[in-house]
């Protein structure tokens, strides 16, 4: 007959083989063995040990004796003893992770030991005991009886035993029914433990999966056991904030944490505490992680029950308990940067909601993450009553948290997302306006296709939500986004103390050559890039330095001058601003590369889209051209309208059409470097070319073009121009463009003659490898997904043909010029799930929004360390 296998915190079994026959739970109360735990002992019966038993039941009760007995000498208590009988407990420990494996307390309980056992914690909880042990006998026996008349009678029995609560009633239901079961049960516990063996037994045949079980026999002890009695759960540190202190509660003279109120752990007796912390440190170290456990103290003795992981620890718990390990010298820089996700670290980066405080309210589940985190706030449906919701709530020092709720955003509501804690949209997907304004101000976003805006409240599903009524928006990085209809509590991000930049740290050690930039229009977002640890300003997208509501109206002057002069006059205005702009942002990324988009979307998002708006900017103009009418203001509008603008008027062909606006971008940025240059900060401008499908065109603007009656001043001469009259030497700059249409990926060897550096953007090169519009996809994405025509949001993740493009482009390119720097700034950049394919085929970086940093970072320290072993 093969062997039992002891375990206490002085005997355990370490051959890994054997450990393999004892299952999941056999290895988990091993390994707390190992530790030298004071767990409770017992043994290990492997599954053909206990079929071997099965088969020569004489053999029982003899081979039980031996393993008991050592339980019994270190427990101090005797099995089948009437007077202070011991307890254990028959754990199924099957070879696999198993959701429902079967187990059954208190064997041992029975006739001849319910007195001795009432005598230590009272008749109402003995027996309370004793029948909990019959219903799960029960349980089991309808499990493997094929009898249907005694199932009925075991179901009857069952039913009573479970509305039984006082020790009389269950008495007089025990004798009964005790022809249900062989009379040994009652009167001898190694009867009693044989035969739920049996049953086990029979039970796992009769189960469908084919999963070998070997058996758990452990002791039981009991909080409410005499005097100096507890029963506590801790965990190995603060599962919130990662204090390195246990936290937990304990329960004087308690069987578990139901029966009196509980008591913070750290108040406990100081030689329980001392050990519990002793054994919180030892268990971190070992399982390189935060810990749950389970101890009873009975009489005096300190018992370990069990040790779990803490799946809903936070983020930054478990970050702190790495940088705790990495200090001690546990674990490595290797270990620390595989244990977390990167997309966990947007819950540092991002409020999260208290689930707690959401239990009880309605919610549903469903959605695009268009930028992660949470937010509450009453709900607004226009920018105007949004703001001035906003500013009557500061007036009068009132709640200042608001969700902007619209079908779609233009640029401006950017100032109604900025001064909300969350936007929700119906239109467009993850690389829509809402969306990518929301990642690049630290905002969240939440795509919810099926909302139904009426004038004043919006529906979603049968919930009708009215205008300043709460909502609560939850956008996981992992999970399914939520709504929740009404306000929840939110657990705010801090960086600071979190961990967060101890981490970095570590990974910036393993990022090697390949780094990320930052996606960054305002210094506020430079500022967090810096703190990111970013390499660089990978794009900075100078349309949204207007969309400021002290800017906006200025822009819009431009846009629809009527004549040269006049735009040159707003033109004169903005480049002021422009020239602070980037003076800023250079002096916060001093001495490392800042990437500067020239002006690129289309024209007509920025001019008035509501009646509110429109007539604030006929004021404005009226202001400024007093023999302007306002027929005329509204027709100048009307004219820039176009029937596809994504593919009209904008990036390089505005500049074509209008000279003027890049040369006074142009002119700022050298302006802005050579201030600094003469303040002794070193500066890298690197000016970016937008939307350009042929060489001749990034030609243009760099090197300028003369023709009869015209001509565009290009960079080289803006530059010295500046240059001469900051009487300096030549600053580092560069020149280069973005790739983000099919026709320039192909003529890529072509445009690397005029451009030092590409920028895929990817959100548009994947609209128009497509002929898809990120802002109309999410429309039918789903029909397509449910025919798996498209597995993944190819504005998320890089599709096949756009990957090919990029490849060809950078093969192109270097063929042309070998030392060109290339990096991607779309969206995409920031996604783990993309980085893989980006560094392997030789881009330098990768450019996201300040969030986004430190996800994208972990992601390609994880790829470097896993290439080097």
């Amino acid at each position: 007959m093969k062997k039992y296998y002891s375990f206490s915190s002085t005997e355990h079994i370490e051959d890994r083989k054997v450990q393999e026959l004892m299952g999941i739970r056999g290895k988990r109360v091993m390994e707390l063995a190992t530790l030298g735990a004071p767990i409770l002992p017992g043994f290990m019966i492997p599954n053909e040990t206990v079929n071997e038993l099965i088969l020569k039941p004489s053999d029982a009760k003899k081979f039980f004796i031996e393993p008991v007995a050592k339980v019994e000498r270190l427990l101090g208590k005797r099995f089948n003893d009437e007077k202070n009988p011991m307890l254990i407990k028959v754990v199924e420990s099957p070879q696999l992770n198993m959701i429902h494996a079967f187990s059954i307390h208190n064997i041992g309980l029975c006739d001849k030991t319910i007195s001795g056992f009432t005598t230590f914690v009272g008749e109402e909880f003995a027996y309370h005991e004793y029948r909990n042990i019959l219903i799960k006998l029960t349980e089991l026996e309808q499990k493997t009886d094929t009898d249907i008349n005694r199932q009925t009678q075991l179901k009857e029995f069952s039913k009573n035993l479970k509305s039984s609560k006082k020790p009389h009633k269950i008495r007089e239901l025990i004798e009964e029914n005790k022809t249900l079961f062989p009379s040994e049960i009652f009167s001898n516990a190694y009867d009693q433990l044989f035969y739920i063996i049996k049953l086990l037994q029979s039970f796992y045949k009769k189960r469908s999966s084919n999963i070998d079980s070997a058996i758990l026999i452990q002791a039981m002890t009991f909080g409410n056991y005499g005097e100096e009695s507890y029963y506590g759960s801790y965990y190995t540190r603060n599962i919130i904030t990662g204090e390195n202190e246990i936290s937990g509660k304990f329960f004087e003279n308690a069987f578990d944490a139901t029966a009196t109120e509980g008591k913070q752990i750290t108040k406990i007796d100081s030689l329980f505490l001392k050990d519990l912390k002793k054994i919180a440190d030892e268990l971190e170290k070992y399982f390189k992680e935060v810990r749950q456990i389970r101890f009873t103290v009975e009489n005096g003795r300190l018992w370990v029950i069990d040790q779990v992981p803490v799946p809903n620890k936070s983020t930054q718990s478990e970050i702190k308990t790495l940088l705790d390990l990495h200090a001690d010298k546990v674990v490595d820089d290797s270990y620390v940067i595989h244990a977390i996700k990167p997309g966990r670290l947007a819950e540092i980066l991002h409020p999260v909601i208290d689930l707690e405080s959401a239990e009880k309210l309605p919610n549903i589940q469903e959605g695009i993450a268009g930028a992660v985190g949470a937010a509450i706030g009453k709900v607004y449906f226009t920018t105007e009553k949004l703001i001035k919701a906003h500013k009557r709530a500061i007036q009068t020092d009132q709640d200042s948290n608001f969700i902007l709720a619209m079908p779609a955003t233009f640029a401006e509501d950017v100032k109604a997302i900025e001064v909300a804690k969350g936007v929700l949209s119906s239109e467009g997907g993850y690389a829509s306006h809402a969306p990518v304004v929301a990642r690049s101000l630290g905002k969240v976003s939440l795509l919810y296709p099926d909302i139904k805006f009426g004038s004043d409240c919006l529906k979603i599903g049968d919930k009708t939500v009215k205008e300043g009524d709460y909502l609560s928006l939850n956008v996981p990085y992992y999970e399914m986004p939520s709504i929740y209809f009404g306000k929840v509590d939110l657990i705010k991000p801090s960086p600071e103390g979190s961990g967060l930049f101890e981490l970095l740290e570590i990974v910036q050690r393993n990022i090697g050559d390949f780094d990320v930039h930052a996606n960054a229009d305002q210094p506020k977002d430079a500022q967090l890039a810096k703190l990111f640890k970013a390499a660089g300003i990978g794009l900075c997208r100078t349309e949204h330095m207007f969309f400021h509501e002290k800017r906006i109206n200025t822009f819009r002057a431009m846009i629809i001058a009527g004549d040269r002069k006049e735009r040159i006059k707003a033109l004169d205005e903005l480049k002021e601003m422009q020239v602070a702009d980037f003076y800023k942002l250079f002096k916060i990324m001093e001495g490392l590369p800042v990437t500067i988009r020239l002006l690129d979307a289309p024209l007509h998002e920025f001019l008035p889209h509501t009646r509110d708006s429109m007539t604030q900017f006929v004021k404005f103009m009226k202001s400024k051209y007093p023999k302007l009418s306002e027929n005329e203001i509204r027709l100048r509008c009307d004219m820039l309208e176009e029937f596809n603008p994504m593919l009209g008027h904008r990036g390089v062909r505005i500049a074509i059409s209008y000279p003027e606006i890049y040369n006074m971008q142009t002119r700022a940025i050298f302006e802005a470097a050579y201030s600094l240059k003469k303040e002794g900060i070193k500066t890298k401008p690197e000016i970016m070319i937008p939307l350009v499908m042929s060489a001749n065109e990034i030609k243009t603007i760099r090197n300028g073009k003369k023709i009869e009656g015209g001509a565009i001043t290009g960079i080289k001469d803006i530059e010295k121009e500046v240059r001469d009259n900051f009487k300096s030497d030549p600053i580092e700059y560069k020149v280069g463009t973005m790739i983000e249409l099919p026709a320039a990926a192909l003529q890529a060897d072509k445009i690397a003659q005029y451009a030092e550096f590409f920028s895929f953007g990817t959100n548009d090169l994947t609209q128009t490898t497509n002929g898809l519009s990120r802002d109309d996809f999410n429309a039918f994405f789903s029909d397509y997904n449910e025919f798996d025509l498209l597995e993944q949001n190819p504005f998320k993740f890089l599709g096949e043909q756009v990957k090919e493009l990029i490849k060809l482009a950078i093969d192109r390119g270097r063929l042309t010029r070998p030392d060109i720097i290339m990096g991607l700034c779309g969206e995409h950049g920031a996604e783990p799930a993309n980085i893989s394919f980006v560094k392997d085929i030789g881009l330098n970086y990768v450019s996201c929004s300040p969030y986004g940093i430190p996800i994208a970072k972990l992601a390609i320290a994880q790829l470097n360390l896993k290439h080097s072993n």
